[in-house]
């Protein structure tokens, strides 16, 4: 069980080998300046993480991405680190892109939980039984317009690991049954002068990860703004007001982009 789950994880390193192995058969045909290849790199610092509604380590966050994508396809990894406790995650994914729409795969690793509830009996992080890992996974759809509509629609859900033991359900916890917590989004991003702002609202069909009953658990704007700091740097910057009305939760968050 625990290596026949195991190779759903290493299908994400996989794409990132086959990526690298596109690169190499490329380069031989190609000039270098020419590759489809692409790295990217950078790191969010934000005042505090908070993900579809829901506050992850109760403190600001340093969150780097690294991702390489060829043609369609995309595979990378993204963190997050709290500055003042335990909280760290580390979430693999692997993405294919068809016009405007993406499938997803997302690997989330999160050995601590500050919310009370037991993240899962075991922290390591190459343990993946489904019963008693630390990681979850996802399955993930995403529509994403372009200028002319810049509307985006996203749909998620768990299927397999520590989507477990969330309080909500006595029988499911019981018998360490998988919720299949969903989640569902909404966005549309309008320019205002020189500057962008995102609004959007998210809700789960049912209790689970995101909250105790189906509802709204994610709503707000998110604004974006870049300051010029030399005549080649602008310092990207943005900021974020969210409401959780389940849990009559309200966030103000703060970050930039490096």
């Amino acid at each position: 069980m625990i290596i026949k789950s195991a190779k759903l994880s290493l299908f994400l390193l996989s794409t990132l080998l086959l990526c690298g192995s596109l690169k190499s058969q490329n380069s031989s045909e190609n000039d270098s300046t020419k590759t489809k290849l692409k790295l990217n790199f950078s790191a969010d610092v934000m005042s505090r993480y908070v993900w579809r509604g829901c506050d992850y380590g109760n403190s600001p966050s340093i969150q780097p991405t690294l991702s390489l994508s060829w043609a369609n396809l995309e595979a990378g990894c993204w963190s997050a680190v709290s500055t003042q406790n335990n909280y760290k995650e580390v979430d693999l994914y692997a993405k294919y892109t068809y016009k405007k729409i993406s499938l997803i795969v997302t690997d989330y690793y999160i050995p601590f939980n500050n919310s009370g509830i037991s993240s899962s009996p075991d922290n390591r992080y190459f343990y993946y039984d489904d019963k008693k890992t630390a990681h979850t996974l996802e399955g993930s759809v995403l529509y994403k317009g372009d200028e002319k509509l810049p509307l985006w629609l996203l749909g998620g859900v768990y299927f397999y690991g520590n989507d477990k033991r969330w309080g909500c359900d006595a029988k499911k916890d019981s018998t360490d049954k998988t919720y299949y917590s969903s989640y569902f989004e909404a966005g549309y991003t309008f320019a205002i002068q020189e500057n962008s702002a995102d609004l959007f609202v998210g809700f789960t069909p049912q209790k689970g990860a995101y909250g105790n009953d189906a509802g709204i658990i994610n709503m707000g704007i998110t604004g974006y703004r870049k300051i010029k700091i030399t005549n080649d740097f602008s310092l990207p910057i943005k900021g974020s007001l969210i409401f959780n009305p389940q849990t009559s939760n309200v966030f103000f968050t703060f970050g930039i982009t490096l």
